[in-house]
C-alpha cells in the first residue's frame, strides 16, 4: 500500500488524479492523507469526488473515505471490468479536471464516458477546449486518439455541461518536442453563452486580444452557446510547424470582457516568448504519458513549475521512471516492465 502525502510541494488536486489513473494502470493501491491542505477548503471537492467515484466504478476498487471534505483517502484497485461511464457533476466542477485522470487511463482502455453536469471552462483549471484543441493533438503525437463531442457549456456557479469522451487503448510512443518550427496564425476561440451576445461579449473579448496581439496573424472565431449560467471564456492558441501552445481564461464577475481578452493575449505572448516547445500548463500534464511510453522522450518547457515538480514526484512513487532536467528540457527515460 503506497502512502502519499496530499500536501507535498504544490499540494493540490492533481495528487489525487494522477494516484488514481495511475493506481488503476499499476493496480497498486495507495492512501493519500492530508489532501488539499493547502487550499482555502481542504479536503475532496465535487470535481475531486466523482473523479474517485469514476475511477472506482472501472473496477470494483475498495474505497475508503470517498466524501465531500474528506482529507484522507484509501483506493484498492481490482481489474478493470467497466469501460462504460456514467458521470453526473452536481456543480460547476470541471469537467476537464475529471478527464486529466480519466484519459491517462484511456490509455490501456477503450473507455466510454458519459458526464452530466459541471463546467467546461473553470478558474483554475484548463478548459475543455484547451483539451480539444492543444491536450490531443499533441498526445496524438505519441499515437493516442480521444475524441470529445461537447453537446453543452457549463458556466460557474449552475454547470450544467456534458460530454461523450472515448479513448482509444494505445501503446504510447515517446516524445521529442524540443523545437517548435515556423509559427502559423495564432488562433482565437472567443466563447460566451448566449444571454451575453447582446453585450457582445465574446466580440470584445476577441478584438482586445486581436489588439494586444497586433504583432502577429489571429483567426478569429466568436460563438455564443445556450447556458443555464452566465459565462463566457477565450482560448489562443500558437500553432508551430512541430507543436502547440495555448492559454485559455475564463470570464469572472467583475472582470469586463476587454480584461479577459487582454489578459489570454498577454498569456499567450508569455509562452511564445519562453521559446518552449509546450506550454506551462501541458509541461506536467504530458508527464504521466510520457512516463507510460516505452522509450525516451525529451519536452522544452518554460520553467520547471510547482505542478511539474509535484507531478514527478508522484509518478515515480507508481512508474519506474527516471526524470533529469537541464536547460529546461525534461528527459523521461522510462522504465516499463513488458
Amino acid at each position: 500500500m503506497l502512502e502519499i502525502k496530499g500536501d507535498y510541494l504544490e499540494g493540490g488536486g492533481q495528487i489525487i488524479r494522477t494516484s488514481l489513473a495511475l493506481s488503476l494502470i499499476t493496480q497498486k493501491p495507495f492512501t493519500i492523507t492530508n489532501i488539499r491542505k493547502g487550499r482555502k477548503e481542504q479536503g475532496l471537492k465535487e470535481q475531486h469526488l466523482q473523479t474517485v467515484r469514476a475511477a472506482a466504478k472501472l473496477c470494483n476498487a475498495k474505497v475508503e473515505g470517498d466524501k465531500l471534505h474528506s482529507t484522507e483517502l484509501s483506493f484498492t484497485p481490482r481489474k478493470i471490468t467497466n469501460t462504460n461511464l456514467e458521470i453526473n457533476i452536481s456543480t460547476a466542477g470541471s469537467t476537464a479536471l475529471i478527464l486529466q485522470s480519466l484519459l491517462i487511463v484511456g490509455t490501456h482502455h477503450n473507455l466510454n464516458i458519459h458526464i452530466k453536469g459541471g463546467g467546461t471552462w473553470n478558474k483554475n483549471a484548463s478548459s475543455i477546449q484547451y483539451f480539444q484543441k492543444v491536450l490531443i493533438p499533441i498526445l496524438q503525437k505519441m499515437n493516442y486518439n480521444i475524441n470529445i463531442d461537447l453537446i453543452n457549456h457549463g458556466f460557474y456557479p449552475k454547470g450544467g455541461a456534458e460530454l461523450k469522451i472515448t479513448t482509444r487503448k494505445t501503446s504510447l510512443k515517446p516524445l521529442q518536442l524540443t523545437e517548435r518550427g515556423t509559427l502559423n496564425p495564432i488562433k482565437c476561440f472567443s466563447h460566451a453563452s448566449e444571454s451575453l451576445k447582446k453585450r457582445n461579449v465574446a466580440e470584445r473579448q476577441s478584438e482586445t486580444a486581436k489588439k494586444t496581439l497586433k504583432d502577429y496573424n489571429l483567426i478569429i472565431c466568436n460563438k455564443y452557446f445556450p447556458s443555464f449560467s452566465l459565462g463566457s471564456g477565450i482560448l489562443l492558441t500558437a500553432e508551430f510547424e512541430n507543436t502547440i501552445l495555448g492559454f485559455d481564461v475564463v470570464g469572472e464577475k467583475r472582470k469586463t470582457a476587454e480584461q479577459v481578452g487582454q489578459e489570454a493575449a498577454l498569456g499567450l505572448l508569455k509562452q511564445i516568448n519562453s521559446e518552449a516547445a509546450l506550454d506551462e500548463f501541458m509541461s506536467d500534464q504530458i508527464l504521466p504519458y510520457l512516463a507510460l511510453a516505452k522509450e525516451k522522450s525529451q519536452i522544452k518547457i518554460p520553467h520547471l513549475t510547482r505542478h511539474a515538480e509535484t507531478n514527478i514526484w508522484l509518478i515515480k512513487q507508481f512508474l519506474n521512471a527516471d526524470f533529469r532536467i537541464k536547460d529546461k528540457v525534461i528527459y523521461v527515460n522510462s522504465k516499463l516492465e513488458e
